[in-house]
């Protein structure tokens, strides 16, 4: 496995050290323009993601192989920095963890998407932050003095064997919605993503999964359907074991748009009457 020393980016983060398959990467911009709903720019603190979501789509939009995605990580070492200057310049709000999660395992270590904060917290900045990991709450300091920040975290499942099936390295879902539910208590703008929502999977035991993001307190929840990209369902096709854990149909109901459509609409009928608003995402 290919690792650089990064003590020097890690000076002041009270660690110089680094996780075992992490990169040293520079970045040119720190800010990306946006097309995403509410979001003016997107910022990226790491390339690659080690969660390793079967139905992850950044592989497929980046035009990268799964495993390349996977590991190394890339730490973009300078953004920082470069943010610091690109700020003087941008206005709107900041999506932060649009193609990556910027909480994944390594940013404990290497303290990456804190660094940013504290470039953003200084500049008065707007943000959201998409995520699947209760790391965010080590955050939580800087983020109540950010002006109004947001934090959405993924759910897609509360089963915690089909959880580990999808989302093999991500967060158990009992700490996600721990997460939620302590960002809510802090008063920090909290929503949770439902998405994608997996035919068979997210709708396997419906019930309890409305019943568990309504018992965090959240008010408001996110849809996203699932987006088959190319090349996806070849992938899926060829893991040994996938289909009989998931359940019956998984690959021809991930295709049956009629079957997704309803399965959103009966979780946004079960959500509303629990109290938690809907959108639609993107």
């Amino acid at each position: 496995m290919i690792t650089r020393d990064l003590d020097s980016f890690a000076e002041g983060s009270g660690s110089a050290a680094m996780p075992e398959g992490v990169i040293a990467v520079e970045c040119k911009h720190a800010l990306s323009r946006s097309k995403l709903p509410g979001l003016d720019y997107a910022l990226n603190p790491y390339v690659g993601c080690s969660h390793d979501c079967l139905y992850c789509y950044a592989p497929f939009l980046m035009g990268r192989p799964r495993e390349g995605w996977r590991t190394p990580i890339g730490a973009r070492t300078n953004m920082p920095h470069l943010l610091d200057h690109e700020l003087k310049n941008a206005t709107g709000t900041i999506g932060i963890g649009t193609v990556t999660d910027p909480y994944q395992p390594a940013e404990a270590a290497v303290k990456l998407t804190r660094r940013c904060l504290e470039v953003l917290q200084r500049k008065g900045a707007m943000i959201s932050i998409h995520t699947k990991s209760d790391l965010v709450l080590r955050d939580v300091d800087i983020l109540k003095l950010l002006p109004r920040p947001e934090v959405g975290i993924t759910l897609t499942t509360v089963d915690v064997a089909l959880a580990e099936l999808f989302e093999p390295f991500a967060p158990a879902p009992a700490a996600r919605l721990d997460a939620i539910r302590s960002l809510v208590r802090a008063g920090i703008r909290t929503y949770v993503l439902i998405g994608p929502i997996i035919p068979t999977v997210t709708d396997s035991d419906v019930e309890r999964l409305v019943s568990a993001i309504s018992g965090t307190g959240v008010e408001r929840a996110m849809l996203d359907r699932l987006r088959v990209r190319p090349g996806m369902l070849e992938y899926l096709a060829g893991l040994e074991g996938l289909h009989s854990t998931s359940g019956k149909g998984f690959l021809k109901r991930m295709s049956d748009q009629e079957y997704c459509r309803a399965a959103e609409d009966d979780l946004a009928k079960r959500l509303r009457r629990n109290g938690v608003s809907v959108e639609r995402a993107f």
